[in-house]
């Protein structure tokens, strides 16, 4: 600009007057343009998708139909069947036409992409069934579910199913139908085939009526629509019996049925009885139990025959006319006989067959039949037989009756037998009695202390020694010896020279043999094994089998009376030495063999006698005092006792040596023929022997 440019300027720049606004003065900012705001916005949400993409992980949704629509709750991004979401949980909800919706909780981590299948199940499809006939039943697949048509079947899913159409009197069909499926409903016309023919029936006589299948159609001769499955006939004419059958007749065609001669028509009997349930046969065949009624042949001649236990058979002849119901009472004559009944105890209560008669003995009138009697009475064991009365007979019948006690001994002799023929006698102790000998009784011992004892368990004991023949059926080798040219080996004298051990064994032996529980715990085969080494372990006191017997079984069977009193000596409380041959003891003729004898005594034998030699004391056994000493089965020990009597006195549990009872051959002192003289040892002697014994029961283990 030039100086005359700039003078011009200035002149026509002249001041104006100021005048302010009224109210405040402000100062006035700038204005931010529109192109600021959007630029900052666009920054923005840049960044929060920039975050969102770094937070979200990746889910793929694929889908069966492929075109179904995909719902998710929440922000979600989506790229074709990708979805970019952020770690959390969703609902998922996917719908499809035709189709069942599916939903379903999906949880999001972080960082891992997931993939999820959704398979739609499609919608069933439904099936009208149209046809002019009604009441069609249809099964579908074989299913036993029936749906009345015409009409819709609901429910089929998609694919080939077969449906079978069925009516009374028509032919099934069956129809092979591709649903769709996926909600659509489909429709079927049918038509179902009838499924009869036409059966022309006559009779003779004719003008009988024909029904089929319980429906009246007319009278022969006629025409009847009869089913191709089978129909049911019937002939009925007054004066002739039914007609009866099954007929079939292919759909469509027409038959002819040959003429039905019809039968004249039955009589019947109508049999009652007095009394009621008995048997009744025609002409010889069985017809059945009174009451009853039964066609017969009309205008013939009949025999019936009533039949009942205890009664008489009654024949009866008769002839019916057609159609005519013969109403027949019989009554029927008891054929009775008498039992004379004596009871005992007085008291007892009679039963027949179940029912209460009376008490005490009577006389039975019963009928001729088999027949339950049963007699009781309180606190005795019950009776019940069978009795036959004979027709007009008296026969006397006796029944006493046994209390528990009674009846359990009835059943257990008193003596048995083994192998080998050992005879046993059954022993039944009651009152306690008294072991060992007082302390002022001449000759007695130190070890014959006193003891009370009671024995309840009954037992059987042997009547004699064993013997040397009966010993040998287990150790057949077995030698007793001979002292000073006197044998000690003959058959029937008493074994000796066994221990011990050697008894127990042999009445194992024998309890096996007769099919008895081991008494005796030995850890050895006993089966013929006589050498077996291994010893005695114990003792099943519950067993029955063949044992030793206790020492207080062997004092009782060997002192005690009918009383319970006891006896010092074998041949009772005389004075000593007996002045009568009485048993084997050590005599005359032992006196080279023996420290000690009976002066003036003879008893014939210088050794062992045969078993069974002398007299029986009062229980029936022999030589229990005298011929050989013998074992049995206690420990042997000086225990005292005093108070209440041991019950079955077993001895000491356990000890070194066993007891030895009884005098024998070799013993004359007064010391040594006493009842109660105790020895004790476990190994043979030429003078010691043995008896055995066994319970009666055996004791069952709970």
């Amino acid at each position: 600009m030039n100086s005359t440019d700039r003078e011009v300027v200035e002149e026509n720049l002249k001041p104006t007057k100021f005048l302010p606004l009224d109210g405040e003065t402000r100062q006035q900012r700038g204005k931010v343009s529109i192109g600021l705001w959007v630029l900052a916005i666009t920054l923005a949400a840049a960044s929060l998708v920039m975050l969102y993409l770094a937070s979200a992980s990746p889910v793929i949704i694929t889908t069966t139909p492929p075109d179904s629509r995909i719902e998710l709750s929440g922000i979600s991004f989506r790229i074709g069947s990708n979805y970019l979401l952020l770690p959390g949980k969703y609902e998922v909800k996917v719908t499809a036409k035709g189709y069942k919706p599916y939903d379903m909780d999906l949880e999001v981590s972080s960082n891992n992409e997931q993939q999820l299948n959704v398979v739609l199940e499609p919608l069933p499809g439904q099936l009208q069934v149209e046809s002019t006939l009604t009441e069609i039943t249809a099964r579908v697949d074989g299913a036993p579910s029936v749906t009345i048509l015409p009409g819709v079947i609901k429910g089929l899913k998609k694919g080939t199913h077969q449906i079978v159409l069925s009516k009374t009197r028509y032919l099934d069909s069956k129809y092979d139908v591709d649903i769709i499926g996926l909600g659509t409903t489909q429709t079927l016309s049918v038509e179902l085939q009838p499924g009869w023919g036409t059966l022309k029936i006559d009779s003779v006589p004719s003008a009988a009526e024909l029904w089929v299948d319980d429906k009246f159609v007319g009278n022969t001769p006629t025409s009847a629509e009869v089913l191709q499955s089978g129909s049911s006939i019937l002939l009925k004419k007054s004066g002739f019996n039914n007609w009866s059958g099954t007929l079939s007749v292919p759909a469509g065609e027409t038959q002819v049925y040959p003429p039905v001669s019809l039968v004249t028509a039955d009589g019947y009997l109508q049999l009652e009885t007095v009394p009621t349930g008995a048997s009744m046969t025609l002409n010889g065949n069985f017809q059945g139990i009174t009451p009853l009624k039964i066609p017969v042949r009309p205008e013939q001649k009949h025999k019936i025959d009533v039949m009942m236990d205890g009664y008489i058979k009654k024949p009866y002849r008769f002839t019916v006319a057609s159609d005519q119901v013969l109403e027949l009472q019989l009554t029927l004559q008891e054929d009775i006989g008498e039992i004379a009944l004596s009871v005992s105890p007085e008291g007892a209560k009679v039963y027949v067959d179940s029912k209460f008669s009376r008490t005490g003995s009577q006389t039975l009138r019963l009928p001729s039949r088999q027949h339950e009697l049963r007699v009781e009475q309180e606190g005795y064991r019950t009776e019940t037989f069978k009795v036959l009365p004979q027709p007009s007979q008296q026969q006397a019948l006796s029944v006493t009756l046994l209390t528990e006690e009674e009846a359990y001994w009835s059943t257990r002799p008193n003596r048995i037998k083994t192998v080998g023929n050992i005879q046993l006698l059954l022993m039944r102790p009651k009152a306690p009695f008294s072991m060992g000998a007082p302390r002022r009784q001449p000759g007695r011992r130190a070890n014959e202390i006193e003891r009370s004892v009671a024995l309840q368990r009954p037992f059987y004991i042997g009547e004699t020694e064993v013997s040397n023949r009966q010993f040998r059926t287990w150790k057949t080798t077995h030698s007793s010896s001979a002292i000073s040219g006197k044998t000690l080996d003959m058959e029937d004298q008493p074994v000796v020279n066994v221990s011990w051990v050697d008894a127990i064994r042999f009445c194992n032996w024998l309890s096996k043999q007769d099919g008895l529980s081991p008494f005796y715990i030995y850890d050895c085969d006993l089966n013929g094994n006589t050498t077996c080494l291994q010893g005695f372990t114990g003792i099943d006191w519950s067993s029955n089998g063949y044992r030793l017997p206790t020492e207080a079984e062997w004092s009782w069977a060997a002192r005690t009376g009918a009383s319970g009193s006891t006896q010092i000596y074998p041949w009772g409380n005389d004075r000593f030495p007996p002045d009568r041959v009485v048993g084997n003891y050590a005599d005359t003729s032992a006196a080279k063999l023996v420290r000690f004898k009976l002066i003036s005594y003879t008893d014939g034998y210088p050794v062992s006698a045969p078993t069974g030699t002398f007299a029986s004391n009062k229980k029936g056994l022999y030589n229990i005092g005298g011929n050989v000493a013998e074992w049995v089965n206690d420990y042997y020990n000086l225990q005292p006792h005093r108070g209440e009597p041991l019950i079955d006195f077993k001895g000491p549990e356990e000890g070194t040596r066993h007891v030895i009872r009884g005098a024998s051959w070799a013993m004359g002192s007064r010391s040594e023929l006493r009842l109660t003289y105790r020895d004790h040892g476990n190994d043979p002697r030429i003078d010691l022997g043995f008896r055995i014994a066994r319970y009666v029961d055996r004791i069952t283990k709970e």
